[in-house]
């Protein structure tokens, strides 16, 4: 029996609300220096829950009302939110050279998947989990979880060891990507840097600021209530038409969401930001029931082997682009900038652009990044089917 009922729901829901604060605000202030928030939010609800404080999620003798609500309703509500600005003909429009570096890269990450499965043995899951790396070194923390959820995966431990791998190896291989630029020997696969990439990027001034407000909220939860309303409606007939034993809804939903976002981007770009900033918060909640349902010594078993997982992907990865840059005509910014999109996604591709000097890089990093958040899913679900 935990300290915290399981019938005490606003508490339970409250600790819950309080280790996902505690992940952002620590990410924002640095307070773990590189470890990420998803990651302190995870295993503090998983210490919580080996310690009795908090029931365990994954009790499959008890059905706790809290954790249910947040695993039917958050993901599908989150999804809509955050590919808001999934606008595909803008990503076409201003990617130039990043786009086909990021595509390149994709096809890296695909095919170093497939190598990693036959490399090393995760066992019956090797597929699965195959499946949500793919989905997360092309898209990001959204795609790994709505990859997770389509396979019904999400509550195994080697769903849980990637993420405390991923924080890892991903920091590690940011840093060496810094790196490559002072590497002399690389040169020779490069063209030369593009002075033009140099340059200020011209602010328009028809951009606007569109702040938070009870208005953008209320908006952006009709909409995504809305496309997860006709996600349920739909998933069961496309679940009974394939026989399919994956979660469609989710699928679905990411699929309808990038639909509406790209026939109403005009109309929905002052909603980007609150959307997104709401999806992103119910993600951490997500992933705090998630780490109430995770056993920190299954984790730790089997994250050896998932690091070699993912350092073989993320290697055969830059390997590939690096050997294709020069087909290409790309400099070694517009290689490390993509890949670093591919591999952190926007968050990580804008600031290197920047601190680079690569001005005219930093927007399209920010777009190929979103288009990985767009394809993503699809990638790492299809690569699962494939190995599965």
């Amino acid at each position: 029996m935990s300290l915290i009922a399981p019938e005490n729901h606003l508490v339970l829901f409250a600790v819950i609300v309080g280790a996902a604060a505690l992940g952002i605000w620590s990410e924002h202030k640095k307070w773990f220096g590189k470890v990420s928030g998803i990651l302190v939010t995870m295993i503090l609800m998983s210490v919580l829950s080996m310690s009795g404080v908090v029931p365990v999620a994954s009790n499959p003798k008890q059905k706790i009302e809290v954790y249910e609500l947040i695993f039917n309703y958050f993901i599908p509500f989150s999804i809509p939110m955050m590919l808001l600005g999934s606008n595909i003909v803008r990503i076409i429009r201003e990617g130039g050279k990043l786009l086909i570096a990021f595509l390149i890269g994709a096809v890296g990450v695909i095919l170093g998947s497939f190598l990693a499965f036959y490399l090393i043995d995760l066992g019956s899951n090797s597929g699965n989990a195959a499946g949500v790396i793919s989905a997360t070194l092309i898209g990001g923390s959204m795609n790994f979880i709505a990859t997770g959820e389509i396979l019904n995966f999400s509550t195994h431990p080697l769903f849980s060891a990637t993420i405390a791998v991923d924080n890892f190896a991903a920091n590690a291989y940011i840093l060496l990507l810094f790196a490559v630029p002072s590497m002399k020997f690389m040169a020779r696969f490069f063209v030369k840097p593009k002075a033009e990439n140099l340059e200020a990027e011209e602010k328009s001034h028809n951009e606007e600021a569109y702040p938070i407000t009870i208005e953008r909220i209320a908006l952006s939860l009709l909409i995504a209530a809305l496309i997860a309303g006709a996600g349920s409606l739909i998933s069961p007939v496309i679940q009974n038409l394939f026989s399919s034993k994956m979660s469609m809804n989710i699928l679905i939903v990411t699929i309808l969401s990038v639909l509406i976002a790209n026939l109403f981007p005009t109309r929905l770009k002052k909603l980007e930001d609150t959307a997104f900033a709401i999806g992103l918060w119910m993600m951490y909640i997500f992933l705090a029931a998630i780490g109430a349902s995770t056993n920190l010594a299954d984790m730790l078993n089997v994250g050896p082997a998932v690091l070699g997982f993912y350092l073989i992907i993320m290697f055969f990865h830059l390997i590939f682009l690096v050997s294709l840059a020069k087909l290409f005509k790309l400099d070694v910014y517009e290689v490390i900038i993509s890949s670093a999109a591919n591999i952190m996604g926007p968050s990580v591709a804008a600031p290197m652009a920047a601190s680079l000097g690569q001005k005219k890089l930093i927007t399209p990093g920010i777009l190929v990044g979103i288009l990985g958040y767009v394809i993503g899913t699809f990638i790492g679900v299809s690569i699962a089917m494939a190995l599965s």
